[in-house]
């Protein structure tokens, strides 16, 4: 493959980048326990971009790696057809040549799809028959192995292999005619054999659902919320993580300037693609560029954002490796990695002490962000009393203005882990897979709307 990517960079002139990438997945979705997806899929894709001095990008998609050539040729003419405004500048890089391969512990696939099919059915009887009052359910297994090589005519080379396995389970309990639901996901790099026994994992959505069948419900105001590190991942890569990426040109967003402070002085915010053992990690980026640690908010106040080679040019920054391209064709934007809030002091205990009357929040059902309004759907939602956990509730959403809510951050503990669970950064067009990482944290006085039905 590299002697065919060699070819191609050295089809033209100017900057020339090729990126291939073969992806093999499984998916089996189970409703109840009847299989409703059952697919295997392979699939080939690249992307060919070339930069002429003094012009704009060219960048051509293509699925046959025969036609990396063509490609490039069309994507220098595409280039030349282009004046920007201004110079388009690429910052300068070290250059790397880089062969890594993810150990895998049974490769998902040499096994076969009746072998994953039956790995399901046991895991979704495992939560059906927990309680009667689960009602319907929808689990699903996925695996992936994803190939990627990359090669510019700088010299930059990448040939990586990686592999994850996903698991997935939403439960839905019913009683008297009410209904609640929980969910639960789980990623494990490594392979088939990397799975283990995860059977504990769909017991535990059935428990969370029956759970709050007649919890009741937490009485609408204003309270303190101590959230758990999954949920504070979510709230932290939505709220400001979000915020601190370098737009493309031409696709001008919202973002915070250097020198803004987002919260208080407990508040600190990085991004590192370079943290071991996480399925986001990775040692280049789309534009071979190393990765590195990011560190965004220092003490409540900006201080960097997440860069491509263009951003970092145009901003007068170094390139912080985070150019990512969420599927096979797509071109590489400033992305996010593994985001993370970092630790503070003390234990959950020492956060919730002080708490007369609050919230617990542990994960997130969903985030929805509407104009600058950010609305918090909880997982699990227990009540707070002379600081001590006590009874389950339901509890509905919390609400807050998206940029002044981490202005209401209070404290920050020093129980810091990554969140295993299959996140991504939601946006417009595909979404990319990252993980997170916090501590717990305590906000106050967040309000939280009236439960209806």
């Amino acid at each position: 493959m590299r002697e065919a990517l060699s070819r191609a960079v050295a089809a033209t002139t100017g900057y020339v980048e090729v990126r291939l990438r073969r992806r093999w997945s499984t998916a089996v979705v189970f409703r109840k326990q009847r299989v409703e997806v059952a697919t295997e899929y392979h699939a080939f894709g690249g992307v060919a971009r070339c930069l002429v001095p003094g012009h704009g990008w060219g960048a051509v998609a293509f699925t046959d790696p025969d036609r990396a050539v063509a490609a490039v040729h069309r994507a220098h003419e595409l280039s030349l057809e282009t004046r920007p405004d201004r110079p388009i500048m690429l910052a300068p890089i070290p250059i790397r040549q880089m062969e890594q391969a993810d150990q895998l512990i049974g490769d998902p696939r040499l096994v076969p799809l009746s072998e994953k099919r039956e790995l399901l059915g046991a895991l979704t009887g495992d939560l059906t028959g927990q309680d009667r009052r689960v009602v319907d359910s929808r689990t699903s297994y996925g695996d992936t192995v994803l190939e990627t090589w990359l090669l510019t005519s700088e010299g930059s080379w990448l040939h990586d292999l990686r592999c994850e396995s996903t698991l997935g389970a939403l439960a839905v309990a019913g009683e008297d005619g009410a209904q609640e639901r929980a969910l639960e996901s789980l990623v494990v790099p490594g392979g088939w054999g990397a799975l283990g026994n995860r059977s504990g994992l769909f017991r535990q959505v059935a428990e969370r659902a029956v759970s709050r069948l007649h919890a009741p419900p937490v009485r609408a105001g204003r309270y303190p919320v101590v959230f758990d590190p999954r949920a504070t991942g979510a709230l932290t890569l939505q709220g400001v993580v979000n915020f601190c990426r370098a737009p493309a040109r031409g696709l001008e967003r919202e973002i915070f300037p250097l020198g803004t402070r987002v919260g208080p002085e407990c508040l600190s915010v990085g991004d590192d693609p370079t943290a071991p053992g996480l399925r986001t990690s990775l040692a280049l980026d789309d534009e071979g560029t190393p990765t590195s640690q990011a560190m965004l908010v220092q003490n409540g106040v900006v201080v960097g954002h997440l860069h491509t080679r263009e951003t970092a040019a145009r901003a007068g920054a170094g390139p912080t490796g985070h150019a990512l391209a969420p599927t096979l064709r797509s071109i590489p934007a400033a992305r996010p990695a593994n985001s993370y809030l970092v630790k503070g002091q003390g234990d959950f205990e020492s956060l919730i002490a002080d708490v007369p009357s609050g919230i617990y929040v542990a994960d997130v059902l969903g985030l929805a962000i509407d104009g600058r309004q950010l609305s918090i759907t909880p997982a699990v939602t227990r009540v707070i009393r002379d600081g001590q956990l006590a009874e389950t509730v339901r509890c509905a959403p919390i609400t807050c203005d998206l940029f002044s809510l981490f202005g209401r951050l209070d404290r920050v503990a020093g129980d810091f882990t990554w969140d295993p669970s299959a996140a991504g950064l939601h946006e417009a067009g595909p979404i990319r897979p990252v993980t997170t990482g916090a501590p717990h944290t305590r906000f106050l006085d967040l309000d939280v709307g009236p439960l209806y039905g």
